[in-house]
């Protein structure tokens, strides 16, 4: 537009403000039947949802710009009242006044934050007194999870606690949340509870194992010298840890000063000196390492006679690992066998998932050190060939994660330890947590429990960790608001693996938009000061994260032996920027440096 007047600019802008706000209103009428779906608390967002829909179809950079120069608003922070945000510049360019529009009818900028601040209490709990942004920290296993250390966490600013229902069971859950309950009230705070649903378990087994061997390193200093025996217990079974099994009917006959020799599995002469009886069985020692394997022959001496001969019994044989490299084959099923003995076999447990996953979709294991592609879909199972290595070869081991981000996978009903998390998430929680939402059905399958249930003020939180969740969000956003509360999390760990790390950096902008649009409140969350709650000192990069973590409405810790330290810096540096900025909003407060700048 260079060169025309400023009533030319005028009117060429108010030309496109008038196409996107027509655009706009047509995505709110083409999207009605789903507005007229959800609660009517919700109506207002799920129109404006449409609205931000009809916006972002289009691409208006170059209107932004304009409008900026002009000194109006650009649109830049418009999520949560798209239709007020247009509607206001157009009177403003055809010489009306604004503010006469139909405030009291339409979504205009302080009814968006009214609703999403009330969303956000709704599933949250009261405001903390401090700052805006909550904190939710993951609790530890039920046996750290003490009173002391409720209130070392309450203290050092955490709002929420997230239990996460992969693991233990609901006899651990409740200890863990009454524990906390009762801390938080005794500390007059809500402290809300939220249990995690641990959703399909993308995970691979290897089913072939290998011979069981048992090392026992010696004790040495970080020179290499040794500066111990190795302790180890004779038992008559073994059950973990350093533990040989010897005939049974040896251990009350074991006396202090005698000797068990064997050759061990290296092939080198080894001697166990007995030191006395143990709980659980005889301890005794050996000054050197050793590896040992079942059935390795021992021979028990006193005083250099020989008392009796055995052998070494049977040790958990482990599961084997395959090494994988560019190029290399395996075969993804839920036996983990194979007819073809020289195959590689991967095991992953839920067969209707995997009935899912189509060739040319790609298959990501361990946290993207490998990624390989389905050739074909074969009666024993996919075949898949890795493409991209970490390592040449890559070792991997079995539990190890795997995804699919190619593929469209709905869960379609619930697993037994999600119901079984998510009746104890009824009874002793405040809402749940729904792993790997891929669609809105998984959203239904959820909400419609939560509500045959009858508990008002439950709470819903969409984990959005899948490339299917992305590809489906405008249906997950409609779905939702279906229900009240319910929330957003960013889970960022799972997102970046699906998506890449370059396009987790785009993403978690976008859902943050989004979740403004319909009013929803957003947790950021994985990897926060994650370096601090383990070693006690964060990196730069972790301080800066958690400086853009403060747009979320809250924001989630994992947990560490300093999480409660990780929890402070946290809340200190949320207090602080709340100063600066809100959501995508600067904020000029008086600056330190400012005052200090020299007078002329």
């Amino acid at each position: 537009m260079t060169g025309r007047s400023t009533s030319e600019r005028a009117e060429a802008l108010r030309a496109s403000l008038l196409a996107l706000t027509k655009s706009i209103e047509e995505e709110e009428a083409s999207q009605r039947p789903k507005i007229d779906g959800v609660l009517p608390k919700h109506r207002l967002s799920a129109a404006n949802l449409a609205h931000y829909i009809g916006l972002r179809k289009q691409d208006v950079r170059h209107l932004q710009l304009e409008l900026a120069a002009l000194g109006l608003s650009s649109l830049g922070r418009s999520e949560g009242y798209v239709h007020d945000a247009l509607l206001r510049l157009l009177a403003w360019l055809s010489g009306e006044r604004g503010d006469d529009l139909k405030a009291d009818a339409r979504l205009n900028r302080a009814k968006a934050e009214a609703l999403l601040h009330a969303n956000t209490r709704a599933l949250f709990g009261p405001r903390p007194p401090d700052r805006h942004v909550y904190i939710m920290v993951t609790a530890p296993d039920a046996a750290q999870a003490t009173t002391g250390w409720a209130d070392e966490m309450l203290q050092a600013g955490a709002d929420i606690l997230r239990i996460n229902g992969a693991h233990e069971s609901p006899r651990e859950w409740t200890a863990i949340a009454s524990g906390f309950k009762s801390r938080a009230a005794a500390l007059g705070k809500t402290g809300r509870v939220i249990v995690d649903l641990p959703g399909p378990k993308l995970r691979t087994e290897i089913r072939q194992f290998e011979e069981a061997v048992l090392h026992l390193p010696r004790c040495k200093d970080r020179f290499g010298r040794t500066v111990a025996p190795t302790p180890v217990l004779l038992v008559a079974e073994h059950k973990g840890g350093a533990q040989i099994p010897v005939p049974p009917e040896w251990l009350p006959q074991l006396a202090t000063g005698d000797v068990i020799a064997m050759t061990d599995a290296g092939g080198r002469e080894r001697a166990l000196l007995v030191r006395g009886p143990a709980e659980g069985g005889v301890l005794a020692e050996c000054d050197r390492s050793l590896y040992v394997t079942p059935g390795l022959a021992l021979t028990w001496r006193r005083s250099d006679a020989v008392r009796a001969r055995g052998q070494v019994g049977m040790l958990p044989a482990r599961p084997g690992e395959l090494r994988l490299d560019t190029g290399d084959a395996f075969l993804l099923n839920g036996s983990g066998q194979s007819e073809n003995p020289a195959l590689r076999v991967l095991a992953f447990p839920d067969a209707r998932l995997l009935a899912q996953v189509q060739p040319g979709e790609r298959v990501i294991l361990d946290d993207g050190r490998l990624v390989a592609v389905v050739e074909e879909a074969r009666s024993e199972g996919l075949l898949c060939r890795v493409q991209r290595a970490l390592k040449s070869p890559t070792r991997l081991r079995s539990g190890k994660g795997v995804a699919f981000p190619d593929s469209t996978l709905s869960r379609g009903q619930l697993g037994q330890q999600d119901d079984v998390a998510l009746q104890f998430a009824l009874a002793h929680a405040d809402g749940v947590g729904v792993s790997f939402v891929n669609s809105p059905q998984d959203v239904a399958l959820i909400g419609e429990r939560v509500k045959q249930a009858g508990r008002p003020g439950f709470g819903m939180i969409l984990k959005l960790e899948t490339r299917g969740a992305m590809r489906n969000l405008a249906g997950i956003l409609f779905e939702a608001l279906k229900y009240d509360p319910v929330g957003l999390m960013i889970a960022r760990g799972d997102l970046a693996v699906e998506l890449s790390f370059e396009r987790l950096a785009e993403m978690q902008e976008e859902l943050l938009w989004f979740g403004e649009a319909c009013h929803l409140p957003v947790i950021w969350a994985t990897q926060v000061l994650d370096t601090m709650a383990h070693s006690g000192l964060p990196t730069r990069a972790e301080v800066t994260d958690a400086a853009m973590s403060m747009r979320a409405e809250c924001v989630m810790l994992n947990k560490g032996p300093y999480v409660a330290t990780a929890t402070r810096m946290l809340a200190d540096i949320i207090r602080k920027m709340e100063g600066h900025q809100y959501k995508k909003r600067s904020l000029y407060r008086r600056l330190a440096v400012a005052q200090q700048a020299p007078t002329p």
